[in-house]
């Protein structure tokens, strides 16, 4: 983990240095090939703790309360975004330790994805965004595309679910390395869509596809009782 948080760190640094106001689909490349796989590295390196459960979510209170003081400080940009970054993989890696069956896990791939549609296209994510950006940068995670002083911003909460997909692949015994490349590529996607229509796009609904996509036979092996589902990554 240190050494992704480390890595992510360097080249965030670096980023709005390296190039010459390179194209836009050039910054999206080296957002959706770099940045984001760092950053979904540092929950695919917490995964194994999710053995602990819930107590996860207490070891998540410090990295809540750096993050605060880091954003009181003024360091509200790579030094608070690491700190969300490692809160969000603790919350949500605690909290799909607690899920019991697979049908729990496509309900929420299910409902999160509605639920964000609706909320970035008429509900409070979309009243955020417009009229309160302060609180908007204050829970998203923010990356800075190669040779540009911008951001661009992932929800802290998508790394959450992030996070709890990846525990529910331990713990059902899907295929936790196809999970994490799949849902990782799905944030580029969505980064690359939402530039293509010029505006900002739900992360939720295509890291909840890219979970079941890349789970579809074990999940209903699982739900459906059958024991010899292929397994594997």
């Amino acid at each position: 983990m240190a050494g992704a948080l480390a890595a992510l760190a360097a080249f965030d640094r670096l980023a709005p240095h390296i190039g010459n106001s390179p194209a836009t689909a050039v910054q999206i490349a080296g957002l959706a090939l770099i940045s984001i796989p760092l950053a979904t590295l540092v929950p695919l390196a917490l995964a194994p703790a999710a053995g602990v459960g819930a107590r996860l979510l207490l070891w998540a209170v410090p990295a809540v309360l750096a993050t605060a003081l880091l954003i009181w400080a003024g360091y509200a940009g790579t030094p608070a975004t690491l700190a969300k970054l490692v809160a969000a993989s603790l919350i949500g890696l605690g909290l799909g330790s607690l899920l019991q069956t697979p049908v729990e896990i496509v309900g929420i791939a299910v409902l999160i994805a509605a639920v964000d549609i609706y909320s970035v296209a008429a509900g409070p994510t979309k009243v955020i965004v417009e009229h309160h950006a302060q609180v908007l940068n204050a829970f998203t995670l923010a990356f800075h595309p190669l040779g540009s002083s911008g951001v661009a911003q992932i929800g802290a909460s998508d790394f959450v679910f992030f996070s709890v997909f990846l525990a529910a692949a331990a713990r059902f015994d899907l295929r936790p390395t196809l999970t994490w490349a799949a849902m990782t590529a799905s944030f580029g996607l969505t980064l690359l869509l939402s530039y293509q229509f010029d505006r900002a796009l739900p992360a939720l609904p295509l890291l909840s596809l890219a979970f079941l996509t890349a789970n579809a036979d074990l999940l209903a092996g699982r739900i459906g009782g059958r024991t010899d589902s292929p397994e594997g990554d």
